[in-house]
């Protein structure tokens, strides 16, 4: 009995020390780190714009709302759509470990009307001449995504056109999917004599998620090898 008391005894100023020396932690919440791609400030009025979220694997996506306009979103992947010019702000909201979300980031766009490109026929825009023997080799329309004439064959992508035919009195509409003539409208063409007129209409191309139609005509004069005798 006595020498439970004593080793009682040895060991209760040790639990005490032990008891005065806790280790504090600190738990540091994680880093909110998100960003978006591609980097860009400027929007278009009804034009869909993708984008892709960056973050940490900690962070955890609440919502993303955008000002005058929508949000599509799906995992890591949204769609801006905004519905009027002027300014849009984009908003993040997350959080980590907590419940309740934070504005993550906010991001400010310029949103500016979109003018319609000037589509053309092999780079030739309407109301121009184009040889017979470049359409017939080539015959590609475009929709160009840049203003800079040396740029007029980098076009959107052309969902599909058509090409009107007139003779005898008769006018007939050929179709062509993609943004390349068909057999019969190079056929057609083929036919075709000095000055006659190549009419391309209701040209469908795609801008992201979006589909537009240019429905006025590119017109474009055919020049052939025929001299015209007087």
């Amino acid at each position: 009995m006595k020498k439970l008391i004593v080793i009682l005894i040895l060991v209760a100023p040790v639990l005490a020390f032990a008891q005065s020396q806790d280790t504090v932690f600190t738990v540091k919440k994680p880093a909110v780190k998100i960003s978006v791609l591609p980097v860009t400030d400027l929007l278009y009025k009804n034009v869909s714009k993708k984008f892709t979220l960056q973050k940490s694997e900690s962070t955890l996506i609440d919502s993303i709302e955008f000002t005058e306009g929508s949000i599509l979103r799906k995992d890591s992947v949204f769609v801006v759509k905004p519905s009027k010019t002027g300014t849009g702000l984009l908003k993040i909201y997350a959080h980590t470990g907590s419940n309740k979300p934070t504005l993550a980031l906010a991001m400010e766009f310029a949103v500016r009307n979109f003018t319609e490109p000037n589509p053309n026929l092999d780079g030739v825009e309407s109301d121009s001449a184009i040889h017979l023997m470049k359409v017939l080799g080539q015959g590609y329309v475009n929709v160009p995504i840049n203003s800079d004439p040396s740029l007029k064959r980098i076009s959107y992508q052309v969902a599909s056109f058509e090409m009107e035919v007139s003779g005898k009195g008769i006018t007939e509409t050929l179709k062509a999917t993609g943004n390349r003539i068909t057999n019969e409208m190079r056929k057609r063409i083929d036919a075709m004599e000095d000055g006659n007129v190549i009419q391309i209409a209701n040209i469908r191309y795609l801008i992201g998620e979006d589909t537009f139609i240019i429905k006025k005509p590119l017109r474009v004069s055919v020049l052939t090898d025929k001299i015209n005798k007087f």
